[in-house]
C-alpha cells in the first residue's frame, strides 16, 4: 500500500453493513488459512471508535448512525492502516463543535507522529487552526499559498472569491397577506419533534438553529411530509397538509431542499436537464414528455443560478458540490414554490457558491416567497434571517429578532441543559 488514507466529503459506505465491516471492507484481516479473523477486525475497530471517542457499538450497521458517527467512521477507516499521507475533504460538515474538537486532536496527534495531512475546507477557522500552509484553488487553477502565520482571513477570502465579501445584506420585505405563509402547530413525531409551533410570514427568512441531535432536520422534514407526524398540524396559506404526504405539500406549494444531496437531492443516472425537470413534470396532468419546454426551462435556471456545467446532459457528478447544491435548489425553484425549506442549504460548498445561495434565499424573499432555514452554521442563520427559532432536544427553545441576536445569546439557548418542559 502506499500509505495514503482517504476521508471524502461524501461518505462513501455500505449501510447495511457493521462498522466494522465498513472500516475493513477491501482490506479484511484473515488468519493463516485465508478466513476472516473476525475477533481481530472488530477489537481494532473498536480501539478506533473508542479513540475518536465515538460511542457505539463496533457490530452497530451503519444505516443506524447520525451523519456525524457515519462521516468519524470513515475517518476511523482511513486511520485503521499505515497511513502515512492522510487527505481529509471537508471532513467536519457533518460534525458538532465537540466533535471537531476531537477530530483535530487526533489529527495532531498523528502529524506529531510523522503523518502529512492535507485538510480540504472552506471553513476558514478550522484551515487557521490546523494547516501551517493554505493554498487556495479557484475554478480548478491555483490562486495563492500563503503562510498561516503571515496571512489574514481577509486575504484568504479575497483570494477564494475574487472580489472582497459582501456582508449582510438588508432587504425590505413585501406587504403580504395577513394569514402566515405556513404555519406550524403543536407538532410531534417522536422523539425528535416534540410540541413545535410557529409561523412563517409570506417575504419572510426564518432560520432553524440546532446543534447535530437538535431534532431540526426532522422537524423540516415533518413539515414537508417525508415522516408523518405523531400530533400537530402543518397550514400552507390557510390549506391544511395532509400528513405524512410530500405530493400534497408540493402540490400546495412547498419545497424542500434537503440535507443530504446526494441520496435525496440528485438522480445521478440522470442528466442535469432531467434534474432540473423533474419537480415540474411532476405536477403537470398530461402524460406526454415535452423535451423542449424542459430544456428551456432547465437551460433558464442554470442561467438564472449561474450553474457551471459542460451542458444540460452532464449527470450531477461532473459538478462541483456548490454547483449540484444550486441544481437542488434550482429544481424547485422552477415550480414557483410559496414555501421553501431548506436544510443546510450550504453545506460543504465553497465560499463563492455559499454567498450565491444566500443571494438567491435573499432574492426569492424578496418576492414574496417564505423561507424557513434549518441549520448548525450558525454565522449563515445570523446573516440570513429575519427571525431565528431555536431547537434544542426536540423542543423550541427560544426565538431571537435579528436585531436581537448574536453567538453568545444563540448558543445559550441551543447548548444549556433543558431545566425542564417547554
Amino acid at each position: 500500500a502506499a500509505g495514503i488514507g482517504i476521508v471524502y466529503q461524501e461518505p462513501l459506505f455500505f449501510p447495511n453493513l457493521s462498522i466494522t465491516a465498513n472500516i475493513f471492507a477491501g482490506h479484511e484481516i484473515t488468519d493463516r488459512v485465508g478466513r476472516l479473523d473476525e475477533p481481530a477486525m472488530r477489537s481494532r475497530a473498536a480501539a478506533l471508535l473508542d479513540e475518536l471517542h465515538v460511542p457505539v457499538s463496533a457490530d452497530r450497521r451503519m444505516e443506524h448512525l447520525s451523519p456525524a458517527h457515519v462521516q468519524l467512521v470513515q475517518v476511523a477507516r482511513a486511520l485503521a492502516f499505515d497511513c502515512r499521507v492522510l487527505v481529509l475533504d471537508e471532513p467536519t460538515t457533518s460534525l458538532t463543535d465537540a466533535e471537531a474538537t476531537q477530530l483535530f486532536g487526533v489529527l495532531a496527534a498523528l502529524k506529531a507522529r510523522g503523518v502529512t495531512i492535507l485538510f480540504v475546507s472552506h471553513r476558514l477557522p478550522e484551515v487557521f487552526r490546523l494547516c501551517d500552509r493554505i493554498t487556495v484553488l479557484r475554478d480548478g487553477h491555483h490562486i495563492a499559498t500563503f503562510d498561516r502565520e503571515a496571512a489574514t482571513v481577509d486575504q484568504v477570502v479575497r483570494a477564494m472569491v475574487g472580489r472582497e465579501p459582501p456582508g449582510h445584506v438588508p432587504r425590505e420585505r413585501p406587504a403580504g397577506d395577513a394569514r402566515p405563509a405556513l404555519s406550524v402547530r403543536d407538532l410531534v413525531r417522536r422523539p425528535r419533534v416534540n410540541g413545535v409551533s410557529f409561523d412563517v410570514a409570506a417575504g419572510e427568512i426564518v432560520g432553524v438553529f440546532g446543534l447535530v441531535g437538535s431534532g431540526r432536520t426532522e422537524l423540516v422534514e415533518t413539515i414537508f411530509g417525508l415522516a408523518r407526524p405523531d400530533a400537530g398540524s402543518v397550514d400552507v396559506h390557510g390549506h391544511r397538509l395532509a400528513p405524512g404526504a410530500p405530493a400534497s405539500a408540493i402540490r400546495s406549494g412547498v419545497a424542500l431542499v434537503p440535507e443530504d444531496r446526494q441520496r435525496q437531492g440528485l438522480f445521478f443516472n440522470l442528466s442535469l436537464g432531467d434534474n432540473l425537470a423533474l419537480p415540474g413534470a411532476a405536477l403537470v396532468s398530461h402524460r406526454l414528455i415535452r423535451r423542449r419546454e424542459e430544456r428551456d426551462g432547465a437551460a433558464s435556471q442554470i442561467a438564472a443560478l449561474s450553474i457551471k456545467a459542460p451542458g444540460l446532459q452532464v449527470t450531477p457528478d461532473r459538478l462541483s458540490g456548490g454547483n449540484q447544491q444550486k441544481v437542488v435548489v434550482g429544481k424547485w425553484l422552477g415550480i414557483a414554490p410559496r414555501v421553501l425549506l431548506l436544510d443546510e442549504p450550504t453545506k460543504g460548498v465553497d465560499i463563492g457558491a455559499k454567498y450565491e445561495i444566500h443571494n438567491i434565499i435573499r432574492r426569492e424573499a424578496s418576492r414574496g416567497m417564505a423561507c424557513l432555514v434549518a441549520s448548525s452554521d450558525l454565522p449563515e442563520v445570523l446573516a440570513l434571517a429575519d427571525r431565528i427559532l431555536v431547537v434544542r432536544d426536540g423542543r423550541l427553545r427560544g426565538e431571537l429578532s435579528a436585531v436581537e441576536a448574536d453567538e453568545e445569546r444563540v448558543m445559550r439557548l441551543a447548548a444549556a441543559p433543558a431545566e425542564g418542559p417547554a
